[in-house]
């Protein structure tokens, strides 16, 4: 009997490992595809099973200016059906067309509701810019109220033009920041409801002034230290309060001083 060489011993080695390693991948490939089929039939077998047909449709984050029943309407779902056959990017992209929803979030909560969550823009302006907008306390415009009926019973933010937002979008969405950091420190001062605010206007090189409802002067603060200015009006707020004069305006800008303009 004849013995193998070297050679054919490695060459027999090696047509082993590779069916070896031939049958290892063809194991592997047939229990993925039998994986596969296993989630993909058990994926299809849940749209069929009554247990998980919507019984309830649950809408969170405290969303105020469309009611339940108008936002789970929008949402297009009907109850009864089955929780695994909704496709929760649709019902997404249908809510988030209403201008107020700046978030919305749907997530099945297994065995049959639907979970709505929404996060709402909160007007704290109308912005004045050659239309009218609606505009929140983050900067962002998200409605155009023109031509609508809603109420408009807000302060009013005006110095800003459709070409400026276009042109310096950053810039005007920092300065809208700033004045609704402004209103709040204003509507926190103990003269603000003897004041009243009726408008806020900006001008990118002089800063911020505003117009008091119930008086006829205007109260110049610039772009910045508005904690500062505002205390430094109320130091002043009683002499003011009691004087006679016809003032047209109040400077807040001056370090140590208010000038005041008659």
């Amino acid at each position: 009997m004849k013995k193998r060489g070297p050679l054919l011993r490695k060459k027999n080695v090696k047509k082993e490992a590779r069916q070896r390693r031939f049958k290892w991948l063809a194991r592997a490939l047939f229990v993925a595809a039998l994986v596969g089929g296993l989630v993909w039939g058990g994926g299809r077998a849940l749209t069929y099973l009554d247990f998980f047909d919507l019984q309830k449709i649950v809408v969170s984050g405290g969303p105020k200016s469309l009611s339940e029943a108008e936002i789970i309407r929008r949402s297009g779902v009907q109850l009864g059906t089955n929780l695994f056959k909704i496709k929760v990017q649709d019902v997404q992209f249908r809510l988030q067309q209403h201008p107020y929803f700046k978030f919305v979030s749907v997530q099945r909560q297994i065995p049959h509701t639907l979970v709505l969550e929404i996060r709402e823009h909160l007007p704290e302006f109308v912005l004045n810019a050659g239309r009218l907008y609606y505009v929140d306390k983050e900067g962002e415009i998200f409605k155009d109220i023109t031509d609508s009926d809603e109420s408009r019973d807000l302060v009013v933010l005006s110095g800003f033009s459709d070409e400026s937002i276009l042109t310096d979008p950053q810039g005007s969405r920092e300065a809208m920041r700033a004045a609704a950091q402004l209103q709040k420190i204003f509507r926190e001062a103990p003269f603000a409801a003897d004041l009243g605010l009726s408008e806020i206007h900006y001008e990118k090189n002089i800063g911020f002034t505003l117009y008091p409802e119930k008086k006829k002067y205007s109260i110049k603060v610039g772009l910045k230290d508005f904690p500062d200015k505002i205390k430094k009006f109320e130091e002043i707020w009683d002499k003011v309060q009691k004087s006679s004069a016809r003032i047209s305006s109040i400077d807040l800008n001056y370090p140590g001083k208010v000038l005041m303009t008659l």
